[in-house]
């Protein structure tokens, strides 16, 4: 029997509670923090999890007869589809149908027209550019580890890459460049097609409403590029086909198109991605903007991750606390937007010690 966590009402308690983010051992002598909820967890609710977990981890097997996936010709293996996840991260777990779903159309056709040019290895058809089909086209290319904790939206997820954010292409290159598929909402399919190179930073760039528009702007770059005429004639071909592929099924290549600019109209705020949030404002409910600009807030932050020792750090801290008080009572005040805009921001930052913070 677990023994009994002795509490100190003695102490004030700590206006973050049990999921306080600060970890200094002056802070947590002065005030008083209740226990977590996974500290609180029984073996009755353990053994729950598991059972639900297992239950998640199959795949669907009421699709109604006669249907038939374009994209998964053949069954894939439960194992396959889903390897083992960490039983606290079963409430995460995707089907491989419930994936497939949840991906716009342009992701199944670009693996259909993938095909045209490499009916062996779609991943692959354009290796030549050193692009590669990564993310959860590994559904499709038979690539998903067996024995791996793989959670399916967060496969192939770069260290910048926020939770908005799906990976579905990857370039050569020591920048770690990469695209995928970017959703202002959740329940919703992705709005946007964005870049990233986690090497040097958090920097979100628009890549297009679809991954055609995205791939075609990669092969003109690789076009403009290459020394060898050849190889550019190659990579000429390959976008002539594009093109016509796209066009016959009614996708814009414009990297800037009209969805890109009624979206770009809706943005709130750049955030430091720069990419931007869209939340929803009615009646001017919905967001409010940070009280202190992104160069004062990277500051604060910097000063923070900086601080020589645990006296300095809570100073700055302080400026801190204030922001995160302004989110309180935007939050009171269903104005949202505010709480995922610093969210987003702290951790855009990359700074571990803001990690336990991001998650309160």
């Amino acid at each position: 029997v677990a023994k009994k966590r002795k509490m100190n009402s003695d102490l004030p308690l700590c206006k973050y509670g049990a999921d306080c983010y600060r970890k200094s051992s002056d802070h947590r002598k002065k005030f008083h923090h209740p226990r977590t909820n996974k500290e609180l967890q029984t073996s009755t609710s353990e053994d729950t999890t598991e059972k639900e977990l297992e239950k998640n981890m199959k795949i669907s097997s009421k699709a109604k007869k006669g249907e038939s996936n374009d994209v998964l010709d053949g069954k894939i293996e439960a194992e396959q589809a889903l390897p083992e996840v960490h039983k606290s991260e079963f409430k995460f777990v995707e089907t491989v149908e419930e994936v497939l779903n949840n991906m716009p159309k342009d992701f199944s056709d670009f693996w259909k027209f993938c095909c045209t040019l490499n009916k062996a290895k779609p991943e692959e058809a354009f290796a030549d550019l050193g692009l590669h089909l990564v993310g959860v086209y590994d559904i499709l290319s038979r690539k998903l580890p067996k024995n791996k904790i793989v959670l399916l939206h967060c496969h192939w997820r770069y260290y910048y890459d926020p939770p908005e954010f799906q990976t579905v292409l990857t370039v050569d290159g020591n920048d770690l460049y990469h695209i995928g598929y970017f959703r202002d909402d959740p329940k919703e399919l992705p709005s946007v097609l964005a870049s990233n190179s986690a090497k040097l930073g958090p920097k979100l760039t628009v890549m297009g409403d679809n991954i055609f528009a995205a791939v075609n702007f990669e092969i003109t770059e690789a076009i403009k590029k290459s020394k060898d005429k050849k190889m550019a004639a190659k990579f000429k071909g390959m976008q002539d086909k594009l093109k016509k592929f796209a066009a016959e099924e009614k996708y814009s290549l414009d990297i800037l198109s009209q969805k890109i600019k009624a979206r770009n109209k809706k943005i709130v705020s750049k955030t430091f991605h720069g990419l931007g949030i869209v939340v929803p404002v009615v009646n001017d409910i919905g967001y409010r903007p940070l009280p202190d600009s992104d160069a004062t807030i990277k500051n604060i932050l910097r000063r923070i991750a900086s601080a020589e020792d645990e006296s300095k750090r809570l100073d700055e801290e302080e400026k801190l606390d204030e922001l995160i008080s302004n989110v309180q009572f935007a939050n009171d005040e269903c104005d949202y937007g505010m709480g995922l805009e610093l969210g987003i921001d702290l951790f855009c930052f990359g700074d571990l010690f803001f990690h336990s913070l991001i998650s309160h």
